[in-house]
């Protein structure tokens, strides 16, 4: 049984504030920032003489990270975040043909390969919906690369990645999955997955804080591409800088060109242990029940919904609709009660820390804002 106060109280923000907005940024753990500040003390006390240490540790954080998403180590790499991660992704596939995306994907999806010089295409949704079907019958003859969120940052819609997946497999794409949104609140296996790659950023469901994000290299392509950027790290063994000659590594680790982000990776170490210590489905509960909770209540004082609320399609986010999206935001802030103005609407997102006295607050934020 799970005391989700105790689960609280390891957020301290969520005493001072009402937090609605991991999909833009989450507050972070006393586990997750007691690791990162190990790192600091360590360079306080010692300076660099932890090297060592920190190789080891950095190593066991990239486990826990393999475990999460059921890969294997050799396939994960750590970067600083969508972007950059997104950036690699789209350099090692650079002149392997058009890519085919979705409509509202955030910019981190699609400007490395517009950078690049990819020709993007569109698939349009329909009521807020990418099915299979339309994805299908957007495919050319000249597309080689899909490339999709697990879910959409906006309306917060949850793509079937696993059909997906075997959709591309169908048509023998390249499958690139941006799980942002997804990864820390929704279970990820990457062995039913069939992607190529993966990347993502912590700094949202994760808990993990900024400067941290992951990339999965599938197996399948290591030594098989050229990676985009080679470092000192990038070998197989470092220890020798030989600036003459160099034997890279073949697997996802190779992109690590240079010395590592230490506090950042060992913060997401010990997010990762507080979100396993839960348990993925204990999580993932846990943010529906406030979402369907939530949901009884926008009910109650008619507030439109914008997100798609068929369980298919649900994930963290909730979008409703409000005129000035901005001015509500900044009115809300006011109140302590923090969320997020996305397009036409008020975007609002739970997590472990919330719990309905949270949602309470936002309700009765919103009556006073709105009117």
């Amino acid at each position: 049984m799970i005391d989700w106060n105790e689960i609280r109280a390891k957020f301290p923000a969520a005493s001072n504030v009402v937090y609605l907005n991991c999909a833009g940024g989450a507050p972070m753990s006393v586990e997750a920032a007691t690791e990162g500040k190990r790192f600091y003390d360590e360079m306080l006390s010692g300076g660099d003489t932890f090297w060592d240490e920190w190789l080891v540790r950095k190593e066991e954080v990239r486990v826990k990270l393999a475990r999460f998403i059921n890969a294997l180590p050799k396939e994960v790499a750590f970067t600083l975040n969508t972007s950059h991660g997104m950036g690699q992704v789209a350099a090692m596939l650079e002149g392997k043909g058009e890519v085919l995306t979705m409509h509202d994907e955030f910019p981190s999806t699609t400007f490395p390969f517009l950078h690049k010089g990819f020709k993007l295409n569109y698939v349009l949704p329909q009521n807020g919906i990418y099915t299979l079907q339309n994805i299908e019958k957007a495919i050319t003859p000249e597309t080689r690369i899909l490339v999709s969120s697990f879910i959409q940052y906006n309306t917060g819609f949850k793509q079937d990645i696993e059909a997906l997946g075997e959709l591309c497999k169908k048509h023998n794409l390249i499958y690139v999955v941006n799980a942002t949104q997804g990864i820390g609140s929704f279970p990820i296996d990457t062995q039913k997955l069939n992607a190529d790659f993966m990347v993502f950023t912590c700094l949202k469901w994760t808990l993990a804080g900024y400067g941290i994000g992951g990339m999965y290299v599938n197996k399948k392509w290591h030594g098989n591409l050229q990676y985009p950027a080679a470092g000192w790290r990038s070998v197989e063994n470092p220890g020798l800088m030989n600036n003459r000659e160099m034997e890279l590594k073949t697997d996802a680790s190779a992109t690590e060109v240079g010395c590592a982000h230490f506090p950042n990776i060992f913060a997401l170490g010990g997010a990762l242990d507080l979100l396993n210590a839960i348990g993925k489905e204990n999580v993932l509960e846990h943010i529906l029940g406030l979402n369907k909770y939530f949901e009884e209540k926008l009910n109650e004082i008619d507030i439109p919904i914008l997100t798609v609320t068929q369980p298919e399609y649900r994930s963290g986010i909730t979008t409703i609709k409000v005129t000035e999206p901005k001015t509500v935001v900044g009115k809300l802030a006011e109140k302590k009660i923090f969320v997020s103005a996305r397009g036409e609407g008020v975007r609002i997102s739970f997590h472990i820390f919330n719990n309905r006295s949270d949602v309470d607050a936002l309700i009765d934020g919103l009556k006073e804002v709105i009117g």
